[in-house]
């Protein structure tokens, strides 16, 4: 049934045709079943189906459709056909009488139903156009703007570069052939216009592997370009000349491999989710936030919501529109769950580059869709819900994005990382560091055993237990003392000796606003133990002091009660480092596990810092490698020069005094580095004073004094 529509002054707005034919019905069953613009009842029982002008479906199945109509029944393109239009109809039509005759009579209907739709297809003004220009891109590779729509099938597979210009693969969702003016642009000649396509990528959120709706816009161009300069562009059309199809074929396999290291990297087990990373970056910023939990029926409720619309009602944060590109360096936590859970401005969906999220997912849920297995399979429907434990397809990895997310740990940001620029750390157990530790033996072997006893997240069950279930699990040390004597490193070192990240934190990560400070701690143990991370408190001076009851001090005494009765059922390692303790609460005491006093370096430990350093360097880098550590142990300057400094000023001397060696020959030498020890001792000689005088303040009541 055909039907031409009209404005109320009689001027053309657009034709439609309702399927009423059975064999035509059952025809476009089979050969649309996949486009998400019709809707085929899951009973095979309506025959209702109607298309409007310009016929988008049809279009983009044009070709077909005319070999079928050119082509008799009984030739090779209609004998599957055929049998697939029988299995469509419902059983209830089906009768004995029913064979090959009958079969054949039903074809010959279907053709000739479909050739009449055609030719009056071909009627509407603008399908001759549309057609020409799909014909026209499929012979010279070049399209109109207003044309752009017909080469983009539902299903299509479709080449796009939004994250970092690297190669990725979608599917495509839908389309149409509208075009969108630009927003808050009246719509006139001059005014920019836009095209818009909806496709599918994949990503993990944490739990499982889905497909994500995403959106491609494409500027109005003039005239005519070539398909595959265009930002976004079928697949098929990425590649020409003799040489395509070897082409494609190594561009599926790279990008398949790709997608195996994305998959291994982000269903990495808890413990196992530390790399190194060299190379570019997107920084999102830093802190952390926390997806509130509501009541059963909240979460339901907001569940459903997600369900039917595919966004969060939940308030947060608007996605950070400056995000930040970087290098980056150092080690790394690939962890999506913690991404989406804590980190800022994060938006209701994971970022990727520059890609464009829809405000909602308008994917039909309804009966008829979800029983279409053409449906299903054109919109990958099969590829939801995909946990850890089920086996990909090709075209899974194929589709995954060149993107994990993550966490580094040195900048404390959190980031949007190249699945090629991540690598496996060769060696992540290494007490080389820890031997190095200028450290009494003594501490240094109390400290190795606690942390390589510590039971906490693997199966091992602990042999004593608190009374109160779930609490004194984890394992408190306190390191305090002067700067610049190793309380830092020595954190840093037992991390890599037990093989665990290091998360450092400063009171800068924590804030200082009660409320806040619960919430942010919670977060940054609830990730330590995620990560099964020695948890570094940095200069952790606010958390440790007595409370007082003078109202001044409510706010501090606020943030020592947070720390409490958060620590209190922490069950992973924390590292506390402070340089000045006047007055150590003594319920945080009660809570330490091990405290340690670290004393200024002593002029043997200062000199082994110093020829660790040394050592260090590559031969061929440094000139007279003997007659550098002589003078150290010899020539009085070098008493006098680094005697009063501590560790951490050795070893800016040293790599000053590298970086002076850069600039001149490559190699160092003994004067780079008396250059650097006499600016460093006449520095630190003028401010002799001020340094003892905060010295003598911070180490009045020091713990264990």
């Amino acid at each position: 049934m055909w039907t031409r529509k009209f404005d109320p002054k009689n001027k053309y707005e657009y034709s439609e045709v309702q399927i009423v034919s059975p064999e035509l019905h059952d025809l476009f069953r089979i050969e649309l079943g996949h486009d998400p613009r019709l809707h085929f009842s899951s009973d095979n029982s309506k025959n209702d189906t109607t298309i409007r002008s310009p016929f988008e479906p049809l279009i983009h199945r044009w070709q077909r459709f005319e070999e079928l109509v050119q082509n008799e029944c009984d030739s090779e393109v209609w004998v599957d056909l055929k049998k697939r239009m029988a299995e469509q109809r419902p059983s209830s039509t089906i009768t004995f009488a029913d064979d090959d005759e009958k079969e054949s009579e039903r074809a010959i209907k279907a053709r000739a139903d479909l050739g009449a739709l055609l030719q009056q297809v071909r009627t509407t003004p603008e399908v001759n156009t549309f057609l020409n220009g799909l014909e026209s891109a499929t012979g010279s590779g070049a399209v109109h703007f207003e044309h752009l729509w017909t080469l983009f099938p539902p299903g299509e597979l479709v080449y796009a570069s939004p994250f970092m210009d690297l190669d990725q693969v979608f599917v495509v969702k839908s389309c149409t052939h509208h075009t969108l003016f630009e927003a808050n642009a009246s719509p006139t000649i001059d005014s920019r216009r836009y095209w818009y396509l909806w496709c599918w990528t994949y990503d993990w959120n944490g739990k499982s592997f889905n497909r994500v709706p995403v959106m491609f816009k494409v500027e109005q161009f003039p005239g005519s370009r070539m398909v595959n300069t265009l930002p976004c562009h079928p697949l098929r059309f990425h590649f020409s000349g003799e040489s395509a199809e070897g082409d494609m074929d190594r561009f599926k396999k790279r990008l398949i491999k790709r997608g195996e290291d994305y998959r291994s990297y982000c269903i990495s087990k808890s413990g196992r989710q530390m790399f190194r990373y060299e190379g570019d970056s997107i920084s999102h910023g830093s802190g952390f936030q926390r997806l509130k939990g509501g009541t059963d029926h909240q979460n339901k409720e907001e569940a459903l919501y997600m369900w039917i619309f595919g966004n969060s009602r939940k308030s947060r944060s608007a996605p950070n529109k400056q995000s930040e590109y970087r290098q980056t360096s150092g080690k790394v936590m690939v962890d999506f769950e913690s991404y989406i859970q804590h980190a800022p401005n994060s938006g209701p969906r994971p970022p990727m580059g520059d890609i464009l999220y829809p405000p909602y997912n308008d994917e039909c849920r309804c009966s008829s869709c979800t029983g279409n297995v053409a449906l299903r399979i054109s919109q990958r429907r099969q590829f939801d819900n995909y946990t850890a434990k089920i086996a990909f397809e090709d075209e899974q990895y194929l589709i995954c994005p060149p993107r994990v997310l993550g966490y580094h740990l040195e900048a404390r940001t959190w980031l949007e990382l190249r699945v090629d620029q991540i690598q496996v750390i060769s060696q992540p157990v290494s007490d080389a560091a820890f031997k190095k530790l200028q450290l009494n033996k003594t501490f240094k072997d109390l400290i190795k055993d606690l942390v390589e006893s510590h039971t906490s997240g693997t199966n091992q069950k602990p042999l004593m237990e608190d009374i109160v279930e779930g609490k004194g699990r984890g394992l408190v040390i306190l390191l305090h003392g002067p700067p610049g004597v190793g309380k830092t490193l020595t954190a840093e070192s037992v991390a890599t000796m037990a093989g665990k990240p290091l998360f450092a934190v400063s009171p800068s990560d924590i804030g200082l606003d009660p409320a806040d400070v619960e919430h942010n701690l919670e977060s940054l143990f609830e990730l330590a133990a995620r990560w099964r991370a020695v948890l570094l408190f940095d200069e952790a001076d606010v958390f440790l002091e007595s409370r007082s009851s003078y109202t001044s001090d409510l706010t501090r005494n606020a943030l020592v009660s947070v720390l409490l009765r958060v620590l209190e059922y922490y069950s992973g390692i924390l590292i506390l480092t402070t340089n000045r303790i006047n007055q150590f609460d003594i319920a945080v005491q009660s809570r330490v596990n091990l405290g340690i006093k670290y004393e200024d370096l002593k002029d043997r430990q200062k000199n082994q810092i110093f020829k660790n350093f040394i050592d260090s360097i590559k031969d061929g880098k440094v000139e007279n490698r003997d007659d550098i550590l002589e003078w150290l142990e010899e020539d009085p300057r070098a008493s006098e020069w680094f005697g009063p400094l501590n560790g951490r000023q050795v070893r800016n001397v040293l790599f000053s005094a590298a970086s002076l060696a850069m600039k001149e020959s490559g190699t160092l030498k003994l004067k780079h580095i008396q250059t650097m020890a006499e600016t460093t001792h006449k520095f630190q000689d003028s401010l002799k004073v001020v340094v003892q005088t905060a010295r003598v303040k911070a180490e009045a009541g020091r713990f264990g004094d």
